[in-house]
């Protein structure tokens, strides 16, 4: 599951805006909160940090200034700056080329929540580009997928750093498990099992390329129990360690 960190020195601010958005994305959104820069670079140490929601102008730092430093952590993470109407010009000015969205903050919840749910479709589309491709078999039908079908992988890039069993997709599907894996693999030729490691290949491909996490860090968002489970197993998809990867990527 991916964090959003919300960091406001208004305490009832950071309170309210975590609680309602955690509320809004159950299931979806880890939502944390902090109430200056200095912690949110303490939590950003602990916790990779996907999206950052944080006032622009704080009494330690800027919000600007917060997330160059976060970004040299995680290079990939979102932010959507919180502005007052008096810095709202210099907000605009300062977020055009590297931040998702800026947001006053006397126009309600509901631009917040909407910024928020964009950041996510945006993750949506960068998973379905980096899923396994289909199998020949499934191009040559003409046919297009069920419904389910796209639902349920999207599902699984929601949630690789958690429990897919069989049971617990057939249950988000509606299914029995049965069922489930023989529809699935009848319409693509191949099984759950391949399309979850593939997807999780994947993900773990681009965050040792792209991130500065540890080894145990993308073992846990891939949904490994350990870190030499993790790295045996990517060294039989790709024939070497998940460090000699990364160092022959950077």
């Amino acid at each position: 599951m991916r964090t959003l960190l919300v960091v406001d020195d208004e305490k009832l601010m950071a309170d309210g805006l975590s609680a309602l958005l955690a509320t809004t994305f159950a299931g979806r959104l880890q939502v944390l909160h902090c109430y200056s820069a200095r912690q949110a670079v303490e939590i950003a140490a602990q916790t990779p940090v996907d999206l950052l929601v944080t006032d622009i102008n704080m009494p330690d730092r800027s919000g600007l200034e917060l997330h160059a430093e976060l970004a040299q952590i995680r290079p990939e993470m979102q932010v959507i700056y919180l502005t007052g109407y008096s810095e709202f010009e210099y907000a605009r000015t300062a977020v055009d080329q590297h931040a998702f969205a800026y947001v006053l903050k006397g126009e309600g919840d509901e631009v917040v929540i909407s910024a928020v749910e964009r950041v996510l479709s945006l993750w949506a589309e960068e998973d379905r580009e980096t899923a396994p491709p289909p199998r020949e078999a499934e191009k040559d039908t003409g046919e297009e997928a069920p419904e389910w079908m796209g639902e349920l992988h999207a599902y699984i890039h929601a949630h690789l750093s958690e429990d897919l069993s069989l049971n617990r997709l057939a249950e988000f599907c509606h299914f029995h498990p049965v069922y489930l894996s023989r529809a699935y693999r009848e319409a693509t030729g191949s099984t759950l099992t391949d399309y979850i490691g593939g997807a999780r290949l994947n993900l773990s491909r681009k965050l040792l390329r792209e991130s500065r996490m540890s080894i145990g860090e993308i073992a846990r968002c891939t949904g490994f129990a350990t870190d030499n489970y993790f790295c045996r197993w990517f060294r039989k998809q790709t024939g070497m360690s998940p460090q000699s990867f990364r160092q022959k990527r950077n």
